[in-house]
């Protein structure tokens, strides 16, 4: 079966795709079409702002932007039951499946992308497709951009009263409803690393390449070489990391689900999240409190020392954990996760050298 390009897409975990829609790397058929059931049925927001830059990336501001949104799509009769900040879902894989069966639950029939750049809007409005790819290749959308967001929302409106479209949305919320989170834990989350790693040889996932056979659009495809190119390094120096740290036997793996990975025999499957160091947290079910403003990741100093770093809430950080294929469980060790991938995974390999007493 031909790999699910969009699921490619968001395990890919670099900050800078999330600034860069989703849309950008498939190929859709843009029209000033919108679908006949975008004010009678259920939809869902994927927005998408800009990061802010500084000495720690953080995510942007979005809640003004949301609710001008929210209030122009009530007087449509757009009704945006959920709004999901696009960062959610490139956080991880783990993640996809739980956020597609809240939208199936929630019967969303469009799925509207709205995207804040430095010097324009846009929107996009498709068919949700019920499944993780969210959208399907060759999708006819509706697809508009503006340099002013309520001019960009203005024109929405008007091409839906040129459309002449059934309104039956008459009990839309009036505030947006923002889906902050998703758990991945399935079973039991273990602050420890087990100590069968002595002896079993652990599947590290690698960064996924995008498909570039699901488009004949040259635009796209260079788009797709590009970050290809950017994910074939970051795998090759994933390889070093563990060369030079892990202290037993290990693999590099393409993802694969938990039956597969136990076919072949592999017990412990090591994957990543990335976003807003709350939103992390909360993914593992760590309670985050409101009047909570950073967090306390411990920092792993040879040969038997830690130290803490601070982040605030926020910055967007890495976090690396363990899977094991058939109990679910999730090892986790202690918090270290840290604003680079490559920190994150010395960090987690480093403490897991002190758990288990690892003489270097």
């Amino acid at each position: 079966m031909r790999p699910l390009f969009f699921l490619f897409l968001i395990v890919c975990l670099f900050n800078s795709i999330a600034q860069q829609p989703l849309y950008d790397f498939i190929y859709l058929k843009k029209t000033q079409l919108l679908p006949i059931s975008l004010c009678n049925q259920r939809s869902v927001v994927i927005f998408s702002v800009p990061v802010e830059k500084g000495e720690y990336d953080k995510a942007g501001e979005y809640k003004k932007f949301i609710n001008e949104i929210h209030k122009s799509f009530i007087t449509m009769g757009i009704d945006a039951v959920l709004y999901i900040n696009q960062g959610k879902l490139i956080e991880s894989s783990s993640s996809l499946n739980s956020y597609a069966n809240i939208l199936k639950k929630r019967e969303i029939k469009n799925i509207l992308f709205v995207t804040k750049k430095k010097e324009e809007y846009e929107i996009l409005i498709a068919p949700f497709s019920g499944t993780t790819k969210f959208i399907e290749e060759g999708e006819d959308v509706f697809y508009l951009k503006n340099q002013n967001l309520t001019r960009l929302l203005l024109n929405l409106g008007k091409d839906l009263i040129r459309m002449n479209q059934p309104q039956k949305n008459f009990l839309i919320l009036e505030k947006p409803t923002i889906l902050e989170s998703v758990s991945i834990v399935d079973n039991w989350l273990l602050k420890n690393y087990p100590g069968i790693l002595r002896t079993s040889k652990l599947a590290v996932e690698r960064f996924s390449y995008l498909d570039t056979t699901m488009t004949e659009d040259a635009t796209i495809q260079e788009r797709i070489h590009q970050r290809n190119a950017v994910i074939k390094k970051q795998n090759c120096e994933m390889e070093t990391i563990m060369e030079l740290y892990y202290p037993f036997k290990w693999v590099m793996v393409d993802r694969m689900s938990d039956d597969d990975l136990k076919k072949k025999r592999y017990q412990f499957v090591l994957r990543s999240l990335n976003g807003n160091v709350e939103s992390v947290r909360k993914m593992f079910n760590y309670e985050v409190l409101p009047t909570e403003m950073d967090f306390e990741s411990i920092i792993p100093m040879m040969p038997n020392q830690k130290k803490e770093k601070r982040l605030l809430k926020g910055t967007l950080v890495y976090k690396f954990y363990m899977r094991q294929t058939v109990t679910k469980n999730l090892h986790i060790g202690k918090w270290d996760a840290a604003i680079s991938w490559q920190e994150a995974l010395k960090n987690m390999i480093g403490n897991l050298d002190q758990e288990l007493n690892i003489k270097n």
